[in-house]
């Protein structure tokens, strides 16, 4: 905005510096100027290395490997078993970054698989964690169901951790479609 308010200056002022009388016999022009554009944001998941604290049978790579969290397919999935109710997913990045929105998707089968309660949490040296975002008895209402959860951050962390400490059934195994991490570029960072 101060780009294009210094230009209408500078255009009223050309006229008043060089005494040019045709700019008061002039008609008033009102030019409409355009918002300034927003960088839109991203997904920022495929920039991250993703691992987990307790891994598929069939290891990362495997049918239903932890690398189905984050490879842009709702309908494949992360599954183990059995559950355990300090499990978390954890996406390491290069350098920090400030994620503002997360996803969460349900996969295809049994609801009581279903991530029910969790942690995002964020740090800098995988030892000191800060919770961005908490949920509590949350309940997916269908199979392949995306749900987005806007986080109030500015912080730039290193690492992000979803946190699963209950699933839906209570017991029994562990499923989850796919975990995506958003950046806004237009918020301010700390």
């Amino acid at each position: 905005m101060k780009n294009r308010t210094m230009v209408i200056y500078a255009l009223l002022a050309g006229c008043v510096l060089t005494g040019v009388s045709s700019c008061e016999k002039e008609e008033v022009r009102h030019y409409e100027l355009l918002p300034e554009q927003e960088e839109p944001e991203m997904d920022i998941t495929s920039s991250g290395t993703i691992s987990v604290n307790f891994e598929n049978s069939g290891g990362a790579g495997g049918n239903e490997g932890s690398l189905k969290l984050v490879d842009n397919d709702y309908n494949s999935k992360f599954l183990i078993n059995p559950y355990r109710d300090n499990l978390y997913l954890q996406l390491s990045f290069p350098g920090t970054i400030a994620v503002s929105a997360y996803i969460v998707a349900s996969a295809n089968d049994a609801q009581d698989r279903d991530p029910k309660n969790w942690e995002l949490v964020g740090s800098n040296d995988l030892e000191n964690w800060t919770v961005l975002d908490k949920k509590e008895d949350f309940m997916f209402t269908s199979r392949f169901e995306k749900v987005r959860f806007d986080v109030e951050n500015t912080t730039q962390y290193r690492y992000y951790r979803l946190n699963i400490t209950a699933i839906r059934g209570g017991t029994g195994l562990f499923q989850m479609a796919e975990w995506r991490l958003i950046y806004d570029p237009n918020r301010n960072t700390d």
